[in-house]
């Protein structure tokens, strides 16, 4: 049998990670896309990609909230959660925007706009929170809990 070409060689395949979810304002920049899910490739964890299901094109590397330490969920008011869901009776799902820049070889975060994805009814949004300590911008090596060495 003979060799595979490199470019031919198989890549990991993309998982859905999530049910679809409706964005009813789409997500700013991206307003006439209203459904996305969450997709993830093994090797590219713990990064996931939003993804259009209206034009697959489209897609946007997020990490989840919840693996930074620092916790976004809780600076989200009740009253905006309500827009998409019952903040007493469900859970959230939040997640930051990456922004990866080869030429300059760094990896940003968008702290200061989550996207955030009701659990129980599927629809979603991207908050812009009120907090001057919060950045579009923060490294990525800022947000990483330290490595806990066994």
């Amino acid at each position: 049998m003979a060799d595979q070409p490199a470019d031919k060689q198989s890549q990991p395949e993309w998982e859905t990670s999530s049910e679809p979810a409706d964005f009813p304002a789409g997500i700013p920049g991206f307003e006439e896309h209203k459904r996305f899910e969450l997709v993830s490739r093994a090797d590219l964890r713990p990064f996931l990609w939003l993804r259009s299901l209206d034009d697959p094109d489209v897609s946007l590397p997020v990490i989840d909230c919840l693996l930074l330490n620092r916790q976004l969920l809780p600076e989200i008011n009740r009253e905006v959660l309500s827009q998409i869901g019952d903040p007493t009776k469900e859970k959230f799902d939040s997640y930051c925007v990456i922004r990866v820049d080869p030429e300059a070889g760094t990896i940003t975060v968008n702290t200061k706009a989550p996207v955030v994805i009701s659990s129980q009814t599927r629809r979603g949004f991207q908050v812009f929170l009120d907090n001057p300590d919060l950045r579009l911008d923060e490294p990525l090596s800022n947000l990483v809990p330290p490595r806990k060495d066994h």
